[in-house]
């Protein structure tokens, strides 16, 4: 049961949510009583555990004296989970981008000069790290956004993951190698792409002024220092040349 637990938490059950669901799933249906006994849930958490496994669509309630507990199927329930969460996200996305203008407007009176820092040229470690400065420095963009790279789109997944980032009517221009899924996704968002051979790893620059260089699987390093930018603008050029 222990590794059934472990995977169903990433679906967003707690411990006693995904003991109750396999208990069920063992015993067919059953009322509270039983699911608490099979599972190993103390009783007065039981119900709460069964009411949240309900709202997530993993079981369903048969009325009666008892009230009996019946289990989705596995494929159903996780199906369902996916789709569940996916809306969610989607939800809580809108709700922090509407408040992306007025927490800047508040924290600006505590930032420093912003001249400053477009002088600086930042590290950046961790993968994860790396793909959020991506994304979040296109979906900046205003004019363009150039790319290039080993594989430049490969992170991104190129399965209509980049037109959540790329805003309307900023012109995409990727120089790389890529596989069917990145081109037709390149030409989804009426961007251009040349295969060419590309000797760094990664590499973004946006509207001109912005610019991302990974040179290492984990390390990589962004600036707005325009004598930074400009020889990495004339290299990008050269690969369309």
């Amino acid at each position: 049961m222990k590794e059934a637990v472990k995977l169903l938490k990433e679906f967003g059950l707690n411990s006693y949510e995904a003991k109750a669901y396999v208990a069920l799933l063992k015993l067919g249906r059953a009322p509270a009583t039983e699911v608490a006994k099979e599972s190993g849930i103390p009783p007065q958490r039981v119900y709460d555990s069964l009411r949240s496994l309900e709202e997530k669509g993993f079981i369903y309630v048969l009325n009666g004296k008892p009230k009996l507990y019946v289990p989705a199927t596995v494929r159903d329930a996780l199906l369902g989970r996916i789709y569940q969460l996916k809306t969610e996200f989607e939800k809580r996305e809108r709700f922090l981008r509407e408040l992306i203008g007025e927490i800047e407007e508040i924290l600006s009176r505590f930032q420093g000069k912003k001249e400053e820092n477009e002088k600086e040229v930042f590290s950046l470690e961790g993968e994860k790290a790396l793909i959020s400065k991506a994304l979040n420095t296109i979906s900046q963009a205003k004019e363009t956004v150039w790319i290039a790279g080993v594989k430049p789109l490969f992170k991104f997944g190129c399965r209509g993951n980049l037109d959540k980032y790329l805003p309307p009517g900023v012109e995409l221009i990727a120089v790389g190698k890529f596989d069917t899924p990145c081109k037709e996704e390149i030409k989804k968002l009426g961007g251009k792409f040349a295969e060419k051979k590309v000797n760094i790893p990664y590499l973004l620059i946006v509207d001109g002024k912005k610019l991302l260089q990974i040179y290492s699987p984990e390390k990589g390093l962004y600036t707005e220092n325009p004598l930074v930018v400009a020889p990495f603008i004339s290299y990008f050029k050269s690969l369309l040349g």
